[in-house]
């Protein structure tokens, strides 16, 4: 058993990326460190990168109020305790994001393209992207998890090195948390395994961090992605996720429309760059 779980550790982790910044608020002499969770997808044979929602909101109101965010980077796996300079240097460009973060209505994702540039760096660092195979619905027979670098354990030197623990941590299914609203219609909740406090005592900071779920298809064990992770509710140490499937099936649609728009960019350009060739007087 310990062997199988050292096993979904390790390949749980391949898929795993956090995105990071300094934070310097507007007026502040101090730095803090922000430490994200995420994961990569693959769709349409391009990279993506998800998060939660609430993250880019929370993002827009910090570049509003004049903070500074800086050196972003997308890191992989955290196969180290200090990653510092490591990791990829990452530009950061809002517009180039979609979100969506409506509590009323249990809605809690993020999502932006990579380009081939930070494919090939993170795809040379070890990382995996979950391709449709590994998308899932979640059904109370699988073994959940959820992966994520919690707050508690970001630590900050003030300078240049960035301390954090990737964890691991069980799930149970459960029901939806009392003041949970309308949106326990549209997320999952779980509970933290028991013994999860020595693990971490607060998810805060594992938000947009994979839900995984596991089971046994054909005598192997199989393992999905099937969440988001959104929200915490600390007095029943409950979890609320949003199922990946459902939101990424709804985005296909828009990626292949994206794709085919820059193939016809691109054809157009090549033959505008074609006649001006042939245009060009001789020398």
């Amino acid at each position: 058993m310990a062997d199988i779980r050292k096993n979904l550790i390790d390949s749980w982790r391949r898929h795993f990326v956090t995105l990071s910044c300094m934070q310097q608020p507007s007026g502040a002499p101090e730095t803090t460190a922000l430490v994200f969770s995420g994961f990569v997808v693959e769709i349409e044979g391009e990279w993506f990168y998800v998060t939660a929602g609430h993250i880019l909101d929370a993002v827009e109101q910090a570049l509003a109020k004049g903070n500074s965010l800086s050196h972003w980077r997308l890191t992989e796996h955290l196969l180290q305790p200090k990653f510092g300079n490591k990791g990829v240097p990452y530009d950061l460009d809002i517009r180039q994001w979609y979100w969506i973060h409506d509590e009323a209505r249990g809605l809690d994702y993020a999502i932006t393209h990579l380009r081939q540039f930070y494919r090939d760096q993170l795809e040379a660092g070890g990382v995996l992207s979950l391709a449709r195979k590994g998308w899932n619905v979640p059904h109370p027979d699988q073994q959940w998890g959820l992966m994520g670098v919690p707050s508690e354990s970001v630590d900050y030197d003030g300078e240049t090195l960035i301390g954090a623990r990737l964890v691991m941590v069980a799930l149970e299914p459960a029901e939806a948390p009392e003041g949970a609203g309308a949106k326990a219609e549209n997320v999952h909740y779980a509970r933290l395994a028991d013994g999860s406090e020595q693990v971490v005592r607060d998810v805060d900071g594992m938000s947009g961090g994979p839900v995984f779920a596991v089971g046994e298809v054909d005598g192997q064990t199989r393992y999905g992605i099937i969440g988001v992770q959104s929200a915490w509710y600390a007095s029943t140490r409950t979890i609320a996720f949003c199922p990946f499937m459902s939101f990424v099936i709804e985005l296909i649609p828009h990626v292949r429309e994206a794709l085919e728009e820059a193939a016809r960019l691109e054809r157009t350009q090549s033959a505008q760059s074609g006649q001006s060739a042939q245009l060009a007087p001789d020398s």
